[in-house]
């Protein structure tokens, strides 16, 4: 896989944890949001679409909770390692900016597939922080532009 093949945007199409047998949906079966690439930087924003809406645009603390559980953003510099493993490249993103100030400082790791227009990253077991469990983290991706 060449750095090139990762640069723009991609759609989300779908984010599955899988913890032990049990597969579950974070952000929900039809989670919405995008990750981009830059020539150094990676950025993510996804939503849980099937998710309540707020009443108002000025939210209650009960309402500050469930949309905090129920999205991730974060952003940082990322590297590629160029040697393909089995479950595909490498890629470590350098958090420096988060939704959930916790990620802020730490690393996430991934393993990157590319075909065509879709992206699979697929992580190794992790605390996924919605959910509070450590599981395996499956997103797949389209290309957007």
């Amino acid at each position: 896989m060449t750095p090139d093949q990762v640069l723009g945007t991609w759609k989300v199409i779908s984010f599955k944890a899988t913890t032990g047998d049990q597969v579950g949906f974070p952000l929900g079966e039809h989670p919405t949001g995008f990750i981009g690439f830059t020539a150094n930087r990676f950025w993510v924003m996804l939503v849980d679409s099937d998710g309540e809406r707020p009443v108002a645009t000025a939210v209650t603390d009960a309402e500050s909770v469930a949309l905090m559980k129920s999205s991730a953003a974060y952003t940082g510099n990322y590297k590629i390692d160029p040697m393909a493993a089995p479950d595909g490249n490498k890629i470590t993103i350098h958090v420096d900016a988060a939704s959930n100030r916790a990620l802020a400082g730490t690393n996430r790791v991934f393993f990157m597939r590319v075909g065509g227009d879709k992206l699979t990253l697929t992580s190794p077991s992790v605390l996924v922080p919605v959910t509070g469990q450590t599981s395996v983290v499956k997103l797949e991706f389209a290309k957007a532009d």
